[in-house]
């Protein structure tokens, strides 16, 4: 009977040196560059299955699945296809290690320290691209002010000032500081030219 070969005989065993400790670096010296980290922060928080999961747990169980000024408009299916709704953050700050940062961020999403806003996509592009829509803080989900307290000692003063002029701004409203976002039809009356009228059909049949 033949004797079973060892396991020595298939394994090939390299030896190598201890490697030297890798040094992380982040740089962050310019705008562009300090942006690029952020996009890559971002990145990562959003394909994770954590913070799928959760924006899936804000729609289905705290109702955040409507626009946050056309309540008409949702996440479900239409005739006419279906209407993406995402979320607007709150921009605060924190600091460097991308992997570090996305799981904090990710922690303070579920302990609900980020402030939310359901939007459509169209309102979403507006709200970042446009300075004549202002989110009402009233209208903002999450205990956002925990946030402030707990990350204090980050956060610059400008801020704390913007998020005055907010909440200040949130109490001063009136409807007309919407009329950027409501249907406004015009009629144009041409001196001259009668109203459009139904034509009847004239097409006479061919026998």
């Amino acid at each position: 009977m033949k004797k079973k070969d060892s396991i020595s005989e298939y394994v090939k065993i390299v030896n190598l040196d201890t490697p030297e400790n890798m040094e992380y670096h982040v740089n962050i010296e310019t705008g562009k560059d300090r942006q690029k980290f952020i996009e890559q922060i971002k990145k990562i928080i959003r394909g994770s299955k954590e913070y799928r999961d959760y924006i899936q747990f804000l729609k289905d169980h705290m109702d955040l699945n409507k626009c946050a000024f056309f309540q008409n408009i949702n996440g479900e299916k239409t005739s006419r296809g279906k209407v993406s709704i995402e979320l607007h953050h709150l921009d605060n700050g924190t600091e460097l290690n991308s992997l570090l940062i996305a799981d904090e961020v990710l922690e303070l999403h579920y302990e609900n320290k980020v402030g939310l806003v359901p939007l459509s996509k169209t309102m979403h592009e507006v709200v970042h691209n446009s300075n004549k829509i202002l989110i009402p803080l009233n209208m903002v989900y999450g205990e956002y002010s925990k946030f402030l307290d707990e990350y204090d000692s980050y956060i610059p003063e400008e801020l704390y000032d913007k998020l005055q002029r907010k909440l200040d701004m949130t109490k001063n409203l009136t409807p007309e500081s919407f009329d950027a976002i409501r249907k406004e039809f015009t009629y144009i009356d041409v001196k001259g030219f009668d109203d459009v009228t139904k034509m009847e059909n004239t097409n006479a049949q061919v026998g």
